[in-house]
């Protein structure tokens, strides 16, 4: 049995798809980060081998193999770390933990055939595998590229003097998006009027909001190629957008384009699920709900979970670390982030903006048929989200009873 931790998705699928083709018979997981590494290997001891990358603010291979020489029974497996690090310090940190072996970045195939062959070659065969518990990977979700139209839009803001009309250009040439554009501009989260242009709708509602918009529309074409776009999964993900925008305006007044996008965004890897595994259906509405107990479900049946999967695509796409975090942790009680890390207040108001929507759209129909909490259960569990927010029981009911009319206002068609 073999772990794989990194963050990065190019040597995850360098590793994978090496260990699959010279050695089908061994089984492997793949973990994000290292906190769920350490997790795991306290759950399950059979490892045989581990890999583990070094230079990730949420993969540190140092760290856990320190916590792992300490545990008796995992102190003798082989742990393979991989770096771009060469300076004899480093080197001398990590062989004073008794690291097994190194591998240098960037991977190329002859250092996996020479680093990792003698360990492989000793692994076990695994036993039958559990239909129901199917291995979830990257390249078996084939989470989709980022779109064109985003990666052009992306390079024109990056310049001095981005050109207004060459973005409106470009987004004119994809009649698809341009029309979603359209339609998702005229939400009432912007109070913009009448929006029937492209044009009008970076005019009204400004290039911030408007490169957010883009990029929701390209997020939604591309999980209908990738994956099921059900009508029940885009009201959600529509309604739940439209709610964090409208508490971010009341509550958080600089987060309402990241609110928006993250209500979008935030279960988007449900779809690629959904189109994976037949049998996923039975906890795609818990997995639209905000239920906590879902991510235990997900990893006990495919080995990962949306929340994770999802992060992913927004670090594929590279669109920000923010929204990276707020996703990862979007069924949690609290949120996993530093003190120090960056923009450290606004990812802790969007996860709580989040939170609360979710629990917002749940109880007017907008998230499939989980069960409904209280505003008295979730004030109780999700204390720490409305103290990021300043809000009390008081507040929840005020912004239930306003977003009412706010949803109903919202045409959903597909």
């Amino acid at each position: 049995m073999l772990l794989i931790i990194s963050h990065s998705m190019p040597i995850i699928k360098v590793i994978e798809g090496y260990v699959k083709n010279s050695f089908p018979h061994i089984a492997l997981d793949i973990v994000y980060n290292d906190t769920d590494a350490f997790k795991k290997l306290q759950e399950k001891k059979d490892y045989e081998l581990i890999i583990s990358d070094w230079d990730y603010e949420y993969v540190d291979g140092h760290k856990l193999l320190v916590k792992l020489r300490k545990d008796k029974m995992m102190a003798s497996v082989p742990f393979i770390i991989i770096t771009q690090r060469r300076d004899r310090e480093s080197i001398m940190v990590c062989l004073n933990a008794s690291v097994t072996e190194y591998i240098m970045k960037p991977i190329e195939n002859h250092a996996l055939e020479q680093k990792l062959k003698p360990y492989l070659e000793k692994i076990k065969a695994k036993a039958p595998e559990d239909p129901k518990k199917q291995q979830v990977s990257i390249t078996v979700l084939k989470i989709p590229p980022c779109p064109t139209i985003v990666t052009e839009l992306y390079s024109e803001l990056k310049k001095p003097k981005p050109s207004l009309t060459k973005m409106i250009e470009q987004i004119k040439k994809d009649v698809s998006v341009a029309s979603l554009l359209i339609k998702l501009a005229n939400s009432p989260v912007y109070a913009s009027g009448k929006v029937d242009s492209v044009e009008r709708a970076l005019n009204i509602l400004g290039l911030n909001a408007f490169s957010s918009m883009v990029l929701s529309v390209a997020l939604q074409g591309s999980l209908k190629e990738a994956g099921i776009v059900s009508e029940k999964f885009w009201k959600h993900s529509l309604a739940c957008a439209t709610v964090c925008g409208y508490i971010a305006r009341k509550q958080a007044l600089q987060c309402v384009d990241s609110a928006y996008l993250i209500g979008l965004f935030h279960d988007c890897a449900i779809p690629l699920f959904l189109k994976k595994f037949s049998d996923y259906e039975d906890i795609a509405d818990l997995a639209m709900s905000g239920a906590i107990e879902v991510i235990e479900q997900e990893d006990g049946r495919y080995n990962s979970n949306h929340a994770d999967i999802g992060s992913l695509i927004v670090k594929t796409w590279g669109i920000g670390d923010k929204y990276f975090k707020v996703i990862r942790n979007h069924h949690s009680i609290e949120i996993d982030v530093s003190h120090g890390a960056a923009n450290y207040e606004e990812v802790k108001q969007l996860w709580a903006i989040l939170t609360l929507a979710e629990h917002i759209c749940l109880s007017y129909g907008y998230s499939g048929t989980a069960p409904v909490q209280t505003d008295e259960d979730f004030a109780s569990i999700h204390d720490k989200a409305l103290a990021d927010l300043h809000l009390d029981i008081l507040d929840i009911k005020d912004l239930k009873e306003d977003a009412y009319n706010v949803l109903e206002s919202i045409s959903y068609d597909l």
